[in-house]
């Protein structure tokens, strides 16, 4: 069984622990950022959005901010996924009254981002740039990262913020 650490009221799961099917080879978390890295596979980037969503909505969004979240998680994630490759890594922080989310892949392009078939690909940071704040995407030692920033109408509370 994996060892389990608190974060909130919520469990997570230790660094390189297994649990549901992926293997975290980095966690790191405070009260309101949390980070975990992952492979920059397929299949990956639901189980990142499942458990972001858990830590976001613990933060007490609304329901319509959750799930804005959980779209630009899966875009960035996503975007990591076809146009990098090796390691990736989610990062998901509250400060105030914004949300941040921030993906960075830890590889090299493996194909050009204007290749493959306009109508099943290119559309994700269009989207995650028309319902974000800010999307801000920089080239990074060893790959690339992209901040979204999110207002968010939802108040943290005293006793969390």
């Amino acid at each position: 069984m994996p060892t389990l650490t608190g974060f909130g009221a919520m469990p997570v799961a230790a660094p390189g622990s297994d649990r549901g099917g992926l293997r975290s080879t980095c966690l790191t978390r405070s009260a309101h950022r949390i980070t975990w890295c992952a492979p920059a596979q397929p299949e990956s980037v639901g189980q990142l959005r499942k458990r972001a969503s858990m830590i976001i909505s613990a933060w007490m969004l609304s329901t319509d901010e959750t799930q804005t979240a959980e779209l630009v998680i899966s875009e960035l994630l996503t975007n990591a996924v076809e146009h990098g490759h090796g390691e990736m890594t989610l990062t998901v922080a509250r400060t105030g009254s914004a949300l941040e989310i921030t993906v960075a892949d830890h590889g090299r392009a493996t194909r050009s981002a204007g290749s493959g078939d306009p109508d099943e690909h290119g559309r994700g940071l269009a989207i995650v740039a028309a319902i974000a704040q800010d999307l801000h995407i920089d080239k990074a030692a060893g790959g690339w990262r992209a901040l979204a920033r999110m207002a968010l109408q939802s108040r943290m509370s005293d006793a969390a913020a």
